[in-house]
């Protein structure tokens, strides 16, 4: 690989990963509005429920109902496992980004080679 290929590729490289963090943010903070709403149901949401129970110095809350009348607390399972479902979404995320800049960094390290005038092998004669 000759130098201006190995720039290309270190600039791509770069290039590349920006782009990848940029969409994982974006599909970190689209997979956490939709674990919240559709996923983790009894999750705290303003807009859905009504506190029943906060502490009044630290704003804490304790408990809290939906349109049903449904008490749901902090011990509730679907709550609680709310940061293990945050955990292994990010966890996803994490690893479609690395498979992704993998496969785009060997793709356009195989067009550089292409590009790339071939140097004549020759066949030693047999003499």
């Amino acid at each position: 690989m000759t130098a201006q290929s190995r720039e290309s590729l270190s600039k791509f490289g770069v290039k590349i990963s920006c782009g990848i963090f940029i969409l994982s943010i974006l599909l970190y903070g689209l997979g956490l509005n939709f674990l919240k709403s559709d996923v983790f149901t009894h999750y705290y949401n303003p807009s859905k429920h009504v506190i029943v129970q906060q502490n009044p110095d630290t704003k804490e809350i304790y408990s809290w109902k939906d349109s049903e009348d449904n008490i749901y607390t902090a011990s509730d399972s679907q709550v609680s496992n709310f940061s293990w479902g945050t955990t292994m979404l990010l966890m996803i995320i994490m690893v479609i980004g690395a498979l992704a800049y993998n496969m785009a960094i060997n793709s356009y390290t195989k067009v550089l080679l292409n590009r790339e005038p071939r140097m004549r092998q020759t066949m030693p004669r047999i003499q």
